[in-house]
């Protein structure tokens, strides 16, 4: 007899309890189904801010954007896609364990029976997302607490609405025994006499391709929840034949193919025409949808091959992985407008660089300089502030927080600390806030507007997470299904396409530019020059990018330079034609937030991120002082490095755990210097300007414009920000040691 029926008469509570349907569910996916609840933990984490807090993951989920909006709408998407993931979960459960409770095959609309008392943890994941919510909307997004209610039953509201459809379907598909086998049959077997064997015979005829449970090996169950939700006992059911139980419950491989199928082609969809607004839905429902679609193909692997299910996994990996190398299966992102029909052998070479092209360079730079010098000081022999600006990486924080802090001091100083800039650099967010500011500089001098004008201000403020997430769920963790032509060359509509047409949308297309419509302007001195540094993947060197020539930079004369001087390597793949938003990209790419970028070499190499280098743009400043320091002591009545931080300078604080764990002891010498990587530049930023005054006599101001963010006020490193952290950017100009930096820099430059 299977346990199902070796039940005492006399049950105690805690019996009761402990062989009731939800708990002993509960117990078979602990013990038999890790990989479902794998999701689930990936859910729960993220909506308590465990995982991908860094890069801005949970904002997705506790504050889902729809056509730019944290609205009714946003939600009820998101409680939408909850919805199927739950009912993926438990067709997936219901496919792997209806066959461990046999039990289900005797009641009618097993299904739902089953989906009801399988109810625990999606209860509970919803319980905790509307907590988690309604607490960050109400203290990060600034939402009153009726409007949060509003989100949070929106969201419920799509919730139910899915599980009400697939319920709907699910109970017109899915049969009970009698459904199935007819009421006289179903006499027949329960008879336990004549006419069983034959009846079970003509089962087996009927349907040899099904195959057989172990139901020796059901789990003991006392009561279960009926479909309105009253506590019944379970009734014994070892008199029904084991062929015909398994009919009932693996007729829903074909309801449960059908609805993964429906997934797979709605996330195509989405793919296809994600570029119209309407079909770009919250980056939390794609990835909830992924996650749905991955739930029920790891289930239905599990379920057909059982044993074997980690070893086809495997082998599946490493085929992909092997396709991926094909020019079929590979995909590349290059930059846009550079011509890669002719490959540039690298690297480059020690001494490559002749002497004669350095000095031209050199002396191109000095030609720019001059123009700079008539610009702001017409009377020869007045000397002028020069004025250096390295702005910090950080994502959509730093991108607010540069473009904020130069808006704020040229605005105080009457248009003058852009006009005493000669040179700009930094890293990632840094660099796209002062980009788009310098155009609005260049937008003056073509259309009159006014840079300075607040309508501008919360522009780098805006989202850039969602599109890019969304684009990566839809499109470059499938199938790519479109390209576009820039320059007569097609290239695929990947998520770093998507961040560049969404920060283009965000600067009313003002840099929708190519980098050679900046070369005069720098020439000329009209602007300040930009000097972007990504890195190189391959060999950790760093890609100088300008509108001028910078050799001076990357030669040394016996070793090799870590710098790299983009004109000089791309001279004849028309360099000054890329995309400008292409550069801001290569400069900001965060590791698997965006692609990195390929460049045409042989051997192919790849760029991304400056922050691996020189988060803090200081290095490349004083690099490019000391080239020109002759030219600056003479010409300057001395220098000011203007730092815009995107977060205070302290010294790291130091936790103290003597008794640490063997995992604290592994993970501790690499984990501690990653997690004060920026520090380490810090330290070594500090001994550069140490270094300075040995080679530099003239006079140098250091001045750190700092963001008020510290461990007490953190702001995510991600292309989002939440309410919270907007005014928390903004009320930041006014700390006492920006307030006293701002009348520094304005009484300096009355002089």
């Amino acid at each position: 007899m299977s346990k199902q029926n070796q039940r005492p008469q006399n049950k105690s509570l805690l019996s009761r309890l402990f062989y009731f349907f939800p708990l002993q569910l509960l117990f078979v996916h602990l013990k038999k189904n890790q990989q479902l609840l794998l999701f689930w933990l990936l859910l729960f984490l993220a909506i308590f801010k465990k995982v991908g807090l860094k890069y801005g993951i949970p904002y997705l989920f506790l504050a889902p954007e729809y056509l730019g909006k944290i609205s009714l709408s946003s939600f009820f998407i998101v409680g939408f896609a909850v919805g199927g993931f739950v009912t993926a979960f438990n067709i997936s459960s219901y496919i792997m364990n209806g066959f461990r409770f046999p039990f289900l095959a005797t009641l009618s609309k097993p299904f739902l029976k089953y989906s009801i008392n399988n109810a625990t943890i999606p209860l509970v994941f919803i319980l905790c997302y509307s907590l988690k919510t309604y607490e960050f909307l109400t203290v990060n997004e600034n939402l009153g607490a009726l409007e949060s209610f509003y989100r949070i039953a929106s969201f419920l509201m799509g919730y139910v609405l899915f599980l009400t459809i697939s319920m709907i379907y699910f109970l017109a598909t899915n049969k009970s025994f009698e459904k199935i086998f007819g009421k006289e049959l179903t006499k027949v077997l329960r008879a336990k006499g004549s006419g069983e064997e034959a009846a079970k015979d003509l089962l087996i005829k009927k349907n040899k391709w099904y195959r057989n449970k172990n139901y020796d090996k059901s789990w003991r169950v006392d009561s279960y929840f009926t479909g309105s939700f009253k506590i019944r006992a379970t009734r014994a059911c070892d008199h029904y034949d084991n062929q015909m139980l398994s009919q009932v419950f693996r007729q829903n491989h074909i309801n449960a193919s059908l609805f993964e199928i429906v997934i797979l082609i709605s996330i195509i969809i989405l793919g296809i025409y994600r570029e119209k607004e309407i079909f770009n839905i919250p980056a939390a429902a794609t990835i909830t949808l992924i996650f749905t679609m991955l739930l029920m193909v790891t289930s239905a692997i599990r379920s057909w091959i059982r044993g074997w299910t980690i070893l086809v996994i495997i082998g599946f990996i490493i085929c992909i992985n092997q396709l991926s190398k094909y020019d079929n299966f590979y995909y590349q992102s290059h930059a846009y407008g550079l011509d890669y029909s002719n490959k540039v052998e690298y690297p480059v070479k020690a001494n490559t660089i002749d002497a004669l092209k350095v000095n031209q360079d050199l002396n191109q730079t000095i030609g720019m300089l001059e123009e700079w010098k008539k610009k702001v000081s017409p009377i020869d022999s007045i000397k002028p502030k020069a004025i250096f600006i390295a702005s910090s990486g950080g994502g959509a924080r730093a991108a607010f927080w540069s473009f904020l802090a130069l808006q704020r001091l040229d605005s105080l100083s009457n248009g003058a600390l852009m006009d005493h800039t000669i040179m700009c650099t930094g890293s990632s967010g840094g660099m796209i806030g002062t980009a788009y500011y310098r155009e609005l500089l260049v937008q003056k001098l073509k259309q009159g507007l006014n840079p300075h004008d607040p309508i501008y201000k919360m522009d780098m403020s805006r989202d850039i997470l969602n599109p890019i997430t969304f684009n990566l769920a839809v499109n470059d963790l499938l199938i790519r299904t479109k390209k576009f032509n820039y320059d007569g060359i097609n290239h695929w509509k990947d998520r770093g396409y998507v961040f560049e047409k969404t920060l283009i949308d965000h600067s009313h297309g003002y840099l929708d530019k190519k980098l050679i419509d900046y070369k005069e302007l720098e020439e000329k001195a009209v602007i300040p020059q930009l000097i972007f540094s990504p890195s190189i993947v391959d060999d950790s060197k760093r890609m100088l990018i300008s509108t001028l020539p910078l050799s001076f930079l990357c030669q040394y004369e016996k070793h090799s330079s870590e710098n790299v001087d983009y004109l000089n390597l791309f001279e004849n793949n028309n360099a000054l034609n890329i995309r400008f938003t292409n550069v801001l990209r290569m400069n900001s790419s965060f590791p698997y937030i965006m692609p990195t970028v390929s460049m045409p070499t042989k051997p192919s190499i790849e760029v991304f991120d400056s922050g691996l280098r020189d988060n803090y743009g200081i290095k490349l400043t004083l690099k490019y002082i000391y080239h020109l320091r002759e030219w600056l002591s003479a010409n300057t009545s001395g220098i000011i490095i203007l730092q815009i931080r995107d977060g205070l300078k302290d010294v790291p604080s130091i936790k103290r755990n003597p008794k640490k764990s063997i995992i604290d002891e592994l993970a501790s010498p690499f984990g501690s210097l990653y997690g004060n990587w920026f520090e380490v530049q810090d330290y070594n930023n500090d001994e550069l300007f140490e270094y300075m005054k040995s080679w530099y006599s003239g006079k140098v101001d250091v001045l750190e414009y700092q963001l008020n963010k510290s461990a007490d006020n953190y702001i995510s490193l991600s292309w989002h920000l939440t309410n919270k952290e907007k005014q928390q950017i903004l009320n930041s100009i006014n700390i006492d040691d920006n307030v006293a930096l701002e009348n520094f820099i304005v009484q300096e430059l009355k002089n």
